[in-house]
Order: C-alpha cells, then structure tokens, then sequence
C-alpha cells in the first residue's frame, strides 16, 4: 500500500511529496485518477501561502532584532560618553563626584552589559541623577539624546516581541494548512484506488521512507563495503 503523509512530516517534506504525487499520476496517463489528483491544487496552495507567510514573518523578526541590537548599541555609546565627560570632570574639578553621583555606585559597565532589556530603565534612573549635574557640566548636552535613545531601545524591544508572536502565528497556520494537504493527500488515494484501482493508486504516490525490504539491501550492502575495506586494510 502507497506510504501516506504524517503530520510529524515537515511542510517542506509535505510539498515535496505533492509535487512527485502530482508527477506521477500524470505518468498513468489515466485521466480519471489526474481529475482526482488535481483537487489537492487548492489546499497546496493554501500551504504553499501559508509558507510564504511565515517566511516573511521570520525575516521580519530578524530585521526587528537587529533594530534592538542596534539601538541598544547606540545606547551603550552614549553611556560611555556620559562616563567619560563625567570621569574628566571629575580629574579637573577637586573634589568632585559627578560620577558616583550619576552613575550611583555602579561602574558602567554595569549598565552596558546589563541585559539588553533591562538596559533602558537603568539609564532612565541615571537620567534622574544626571539633572543634579552643575550647569555648565559637559555631560549635560547628552541627556536628551540619552533618553531618546532608551526609549527607541524599549520601542524596539516592543517590536521583536511581537513580531516572535507574529513568527508563532505564521508557524501555526502552516501546522493548519499541512493538515489539510495531508488529508487531501490520502482522500486522493481512496478516490484513485475506488476509480481506477489499487495498482495504479500504488503507483500513483512515492516512497517517503525506506520500507524494510530496502533498509535490509542497504545494510547487506554496507556490510559488503565493511568487509572488504576491512580485507583490503589486512593485506
């Protein structure tokens, strides 16, 4: 009996599967079992969309990580600008602190390697500190450019999230439309059995795994290798 489509079958593999289905039917030449065999068009086309969907929803998903990578690496920038015009400050004003002040008692590194998600609030709770600067302070000209920069980070990490869920929904409806091939593929063979009969409805799919008549040819003939390499090492 022909091997049927299971739903532990890739999309890729379910594709595949149609299209030398397809193939061979025509080969038969019968028209009654090309009729039947063409009605799995629509539902191959519902999967082959739904894959193409999903493809999108993946590249899109990458473009939105690499605009939080990207703005989060703006961020990080700008932190150490804000630590260097703090530190020089500090070496030519005696005494002063700015910053411990700003930056709390954490290095910044310690804002820079944070999480990249966690990033943003810790850089909003610098800021606080940072307008306690003197008002002729070096630092000050970066803090709007600071906030902006957290908050087109946060943006960003908003974006990657929903675009993963749009990656889950995309993959969900791929699951959707292979069931429907997959059944679409084994009512074709009833109907081609019913019509035309179980030989040419045999004939009419292909092999998707190796039956066991063929997976003992490969060992025999893996084993026949096996003994001769092995002769040919004693000589």
């Amino acid at each position: 009996m022909a091997q049927m489509l299971l739903q532990r079958d890739s999309a890729a593999k379910v594709k595949r599967a149609v299209r030398r289905h397809l193939r061979l039917v025509r080969r038969s030449g019968d028209e009654k079992a090309i009729a039947v065999a063409q009605r799995i068009a629509k539902p191959l086309t519902v999967l082959e969309e739904a894959l193409d969907a999903a493809a999108k929803a993946v590249e899109a998903a990458e473009d939105a990580f690499d605009d939080w990578n990207y703005d989060d690496a703006r961020l990080d920038q700008l932190v150490r600008r804000l630590s260097l015009r703090c530190r020089d400050w500090d070496a030519s004003h005696s005494g002063a602190r700015t910053t411990e002040i700003v930056f709390g008692g954490q290095s910044p590194s310690e804002i820079i390697y944070a999480p990249r998600h966690k990033e943003p609030e810790l850089v909003a709770q610098l800021l606080v500190r940072a307008r306690q600067l003197p008002h002729d302070h070096p630092a000050l000209p970066l803090l709007d450019a600071l906030g902006q920069a957290a908050e087109a980070s946060r943006s960003s990490q908003r974006a990657y999230i929903d675009s993963q869920q749009r990656v889950a929904e995309a993959n969900a409806a791929v699951e959707i439309a292979k069931a429907g091939v997959i059944r679409a593929y084994r009512d074709n063979f009833i109907d081609i059995e019913r019509a035309c009969g179980i030989e040419l409805a045999d004939s009419a799919f292909p092999t998707l795994r190796a039956p066991r008549k063929m997976r003992e040819e490969e060992r025999e003939l893996l084993g026949e290798v096996t003994d001769q390499l092995g002769g040919d090492g004693g000589e």
